[in-house]
Parts: C-alpha cells; structure tokens; sequence
C-alpha cells in the first residue's frame, strides 16, 4: 500500500498521507514519500491548489515513536526537516485539512502550509515538553512567524493543546469548523483561491518566504544556531526522550532527571 495517495481533480490536487492505522505517524519512509509526491506535483500542469490530509480518522499524530526513539532520532531529523521544507517552498499554495489530531511534527507539517483548516474537535499541539524533545532551530522559526513569540513560549513550554476556537484564537489555524464540513470548508477555501491570478498568489507566496529567509537566525547568527542544533543533539541522546516515550505509551506522567 502506498504511503502517500494523490489525487487531482483539476484546479485542486489532494496529496494524503496514507497510514491510517499509524494515525499517520510520519516514519522516515513517509517523510520521503511525502517530498516525492510535492515533486511530482508539477506534472499536473492544471493543478492551482495543493490540499493535504491524511487517511482516516487523524490528519497526523506526529512523528513515529519507532523513528525518534534514542540516539538514532537525529537521523530522522534530516529526513523531516527535507519534508517540511518541500512542502514549504512549492510554488502552488497549500492547505492542511485537519482532522482528529495534528501533534508534534503532524502540527509542524501543518504549519509549512499556507492555510490550516481544522475540523472543531481536532486536538492541535505540541508536546515536545511532554516527551523530552527538542524542536530544532527552522521549526521553532516557524512557529514563531505564525503565532508570535509569546504563543510560541506557550505552545513548546506547556506543551497545550488546542482545538476549536481555541486553535484559532492561537493563530494555528486559519479556519475552524464542524468535523462533517472539514471537507467541503476545505474544498471552498481550495477552489476560491484557484479562482485567483496565479502568478499573483504564487508571487506573493514567493516574497513572503523570501522575507522569512533574511531574517532566518542561521543565517544571521551562525553560533546560536549551532548552539541549538547541540541542545536537539543532546535531547535526542538524552535518558528523558526514552523516559517521557515510555511514559506516553504507557499513560502514566513521566519522571524527568534532566539527562
């Protein structure tokens, strides 16, 4: 079975995760099957819209357990960050349907997007405080660009959760709505942007982006990015990450030294 579906009924094209019994929990497989589906995009030259939602019940639960799991979840990283950003830098707008639940990298991936529409009962969020995660330097930029710094505190030290209004209200989301008209809010958002001048929509996708770079701290200070590309490092290599997965999976608060 195929990771990822695509489909293409001119002027949207619906790229969807497909590991519903995961809750679409983004493994490293998936990760690459999602940057070769927005690559591919291009030959559906009639194509002004990109939606992407996942199989199911759950738009994307986060990352796999199993991928990030100790040491070896910093091998994952380059794999996650290659999806986000090819999600990010498509030239054709983009739209996260929200379903049941987008948490931790599910949240991430949706935030590359252009538009976010959530169904009302969708839980938004993400736990990294929960678990021992560090989120890295470009996702953390990301997050503050959308919700500003002081929502961004909240949202990574807290590790909240959102759904609803309250999602809204954080600026994680561009549109709320009724778990049975998520598809069709989604298909009007979809089709009332196709009905826009296409090099104007992608010009200012284009620009935007472009502003985003300059003032990216990698490339303005060098040394703090390395600083923090050591703490994510440090916190995937830490005895916490496995402490706070155990405790997850088993339901149970965890007990964090520090290391």
């Amino acid at each position: 079975m195929s990771l990822v579906t695509v489909t293409a009924a001119v002027p949207v094209l619906t790229i969807q995760l497909n590991r519903p019994r995961a809750r679409n929990a983004l493994s490293l497989e998936l990760c690459d099957a999602i940057v070769e589906a927005f690559g591919q995009a291009a030959i559906h030259a009639e194509a002004r819209v990109i939606v992407l939602s996942g199989a199911g019940p759950v738009f994307c639960s986060g990352a796999d357990f199993a991928a990030v799991s100790g040491p070896k979840g910093v091998d994952f990283l380059p794999a996650f960050e290659r999806m986000l950003e090819a999600v990010a830098a498509h030239p054709l707008p983009t739209i996260a349907r929200i379903q049941g639940a987008a948490l931790g990298g599910g949240l991430q991936l949706a935030t590359v997007c252009d538009f976010r529409v959530s169904a009302t009962d969708a839980r938004l969020g993400i736990p990294s405080s929960r678990l021992g995660v560090v989120v890295n330097l470009e996702n953390v930029e990301r997050l503050v660009d959308l919700i500003g710094m002081a929502r961004a505190r909240e949202v990574l030290m807290t590790g909240s959760t959102y759904a609803g209004e309250d999602a809204l209200r954080a600026g994680l989301v561009t549109k709320v709505c009724a778990p049975h008209e998520i598809e069709r809010a989604t298909e009007r958002m979809a089709l009332a942007i196709a009905e826009r001048a296409p090099l104007s929509v992608q010009g200012a996708k284009r620009t935007i982006r472009a502003i985003a770079e300059e003032h990216s701290v990698r490339k303005l200070n060098p040394q703090a990015a390395l600083e923090v590309d050591a703490l994510v490092a440090e916190a995937y290599a830490s005895d916490d990450l496995g402490e706070g997965i155990r405790a997850m999976t088993e339901k149970r608060a965890p007990d964090f030294k520090g290391s």
